[in-house]
């Protein structure tokens, strides 16, 4: 099981564009099949959250997403 950092550009609650940053925990199999996309989207929707995109911290605009985040402090999902 690996956990992997996302980042979903969504609209939050208040109709105001906001970042939606989740950990997911998934098996290779589930990341190489996009998966993990698919669980931090879910995740900001259960929270409220209307998701345009979704990044994980290997996509280049995920990298520089990553500092904007105090990822301890991040929910952790899996399926």
């Amino acid at each position: 099981m690996k956990e992997i950092k996302c980042i979903v550009a969504a609209e939050n609650a208040n109709g105001v564009p906001d970042l939606y940053f989740v950990k997911v925990q998934c098996t290779d199999e589930q990341y190489n099949a996009g998966d993990h996309y698919t669980m931090a989207t879910y995740s900001a929707i259960r929270e409220g959250y209307e998701p345009m995109l979704t990044y994980d911290e290997f996509d280049s605009a995920g990298k520089a997403m990553l500092p904007l985040f105090n990822w301890d402090s991040a929910s952790v999902v899996n399926r």
